[in-house]
């Protein structure tokens, strides 16, 4: 139909939105993208308004498929100008959110004056709902961790959506919420709003790639893993069958936290080192916007790779102290906590974790993960009864909350330290070779240098732990660290 209309006698307005539809029913599935973009142009016949409408989605096709985000803010900052000359402020607002948008992924300073520029500007009925300034600066409230001002400003937003009938925009927004609500601890009304926004996803053309990262993120919080590493694949095949370099990043990122938090760090450090590189590849520099840095950091530490996970954290720790992204903080000190008990400190690992809760009571679930942190800790440093504390404590966030299995590893964590006997070395199944074996693993010594240390080979390393899981009932070395007191070099 739109090609029927290119090739009528119309207007050049007529023709260039004719074809700016094809572009955006197309979505993530557009084939010979530079032939029809370059006839778009051509269709604008030089009229600054329409070619910048056309810059705008070239921009959006450079961030997404392309994975150049540099490029993209400069198709978006030409956008600006040129909506700007010929006075057209819906376009410009749209040019300028891209734009903001892109900053803030590159860690520009001026994203959020770009932003405010933005919504300083009329909007208009036609901006979808999902393109507006409104939407991102709900977005980056979330980045920020200000979960009830996002929510606030995304409630009418989705009233909109809905009222226009566009299915994208309101998938987008009801993601939006779904994280919002996540944030907060409201896990049934994210539930609810991962959901719906799947069930619409499902329903219609639209690309599968965001709603399950939603989806995986909502339902390995409060609803069943399991479904959650179904939607965290499917989001990911999907992604990178359509060349989605963004939520490829998102759903493998997805991926790998759930999968570390089952106990399949193997499994995780691979999902979540494509992250990195598809970060790297994307010139994502502020950690704010996707926060896999603290996951992997975790999954080098319970690998034993301890050198690895230091330089990771303090790489991220100094930038975003200096982009003033605070917020990330607490996360890399529960991971630098977690390094810091694998080398043996634990009254430095357990001030951390505390600190780091106090700074997290507004986000109960991130509070709940860094006390039962704090839990394993403080058993692995003979504290018991400050372990029992912290457990319970999480445990009792968690089902306040309705993270219904986060609120089951508290629950199997606080069962194991009441059951456990006084001394969290005695485990008369294993042998003293086994035992020792096991404790350097516990405390992340590379099968290498446990090696070196009992002066055996790796094989023998590698045999020796085998047997460990097995008497145990373990199936990786988080699960090891968790149960066996490392012994005090």
């Amino acid at each position: 139909a739109a090609r029927l209309i290119v090739g009528h006698d119309t207007t050049p307005a007529q023709r260039v939105d004719a074809l700016v539809a094809l572009i955006d029913a197309s979505g993530q599935h557009l084939h010979s993208a530079d032939e029809l973009f370059a006839a778009a142009l051509h269709a604008a016949a030089g009229r600054s308004d329409l070619t910048a409408r056309i810059l705008i989605r070239q921009s959006i096709w450079a961030n997404v498929n392309e994975g150049d985000p540099h490029r993209a803010c400069s198709l978006a900052d030409r956008a600006t100008a040129l909506a700007e000359t010929a006075g057209d402020t819906t376009t410009a607002a749209m040019a300028l959110t891209m734009q903001a948008r892109l900053q803030r992924v590159l860690g520009h300073p001026g994203a959020g004056t770009t932003l405010s520029r933005a919504l300083s500007l009329p909007r208009a009925a036609s901006m979808p709902v999902n393109g507006t300034p409104q939407h991102l600066a709900a977005r980056h409230a979330l980045f920020d961790d200000h979960p009830e001002e996002a929510r606030a400003a995304l409630l009418p937003l989705l009233v909109e959506a809905e009222r226009t009938g566009d299915a994208e925009a309101t998938v987008d927004i009801l993601r939006s919420l779904a994280e919002a609500e996540l944030r907060a601890g409201r896990c049934t009304r994210a539930l609810d709003h991962a959901r719906r926004a799947q069930a619409l996803t499902d329903g219609t053309a639209l690309s599968p790639s965001p709603a399950c990262y939603t989806s995986a993120l909502v339902e390995g919080t409060a609803g069943r893993t399991d479904l959650a590493l179904v939607h965290a694949r499917r989001g990911a095949a999907t992604a990178r069958q359509e060349d989605n370099k963004v939520f490829l990043s998102r759903n493998l990122f997805a991926l790998g936290h759930l999968l570390l938090a089952t106990g399949r760090p193997k499994e995780a450090l691979e999902a979540l080192e494509e992250v990195r590189a598809l970060e790297e590849l994307q010139q994502v520099h502020d950690p704010s916007v996707l926060r896999w840095h603290p996951e992997l950091a975790e999954t080098l530490i319970a690998l034993g790779r301890l050198d690895q996970a230091q330089s990771l954290l303090d790489d991220t720790r100094r930038t975003a102290t200096d982009l003033g992204r605070h917020t990330v903080l607490p996360p890399l000190e529960r991971a630098q906590a977690l390094l810091d008990a694998a080398r043996g400190d634990y009254d430095t690992a357990a001030r951390r974790l505390t600190e780091a809760a106090d700074r997290l009571r507004h986000l109960p679930l991130e509070r709940g993960r860094t006390l039962l942190a704090l839990s394993h800790t403080e058993r692995r440093g003979r504290r018991r009864a400050s372990a029992r504390t912290a457990a319970q404590s999480a445990a009792d966030l968690f089902t306040a909350h309705q993270a219904h299995p986060w609120a089951e590893t508290a629950a199997h964590t606080l069962s194991r330290l009441e059951a456990a006997p006084a001394d969290d070395n005695a485990h008369p199944r294993l042998t003293s070779a086994e035992r020792r074996c096991a404790e350097l693993a516990a405390a992340g010594v590379s099968n290498r240098d446990i090696a070196t240390t009992l002066t055996v080979s790796v094989k023998t390393v590698e045999a020796t732990l085998t047997r460990v899981y097995r008497k145990l009932g373990l199936h990786s070395r988080v699960q090891l660290a968790h149960t066996v007191t490392p012994a005090h070099e």
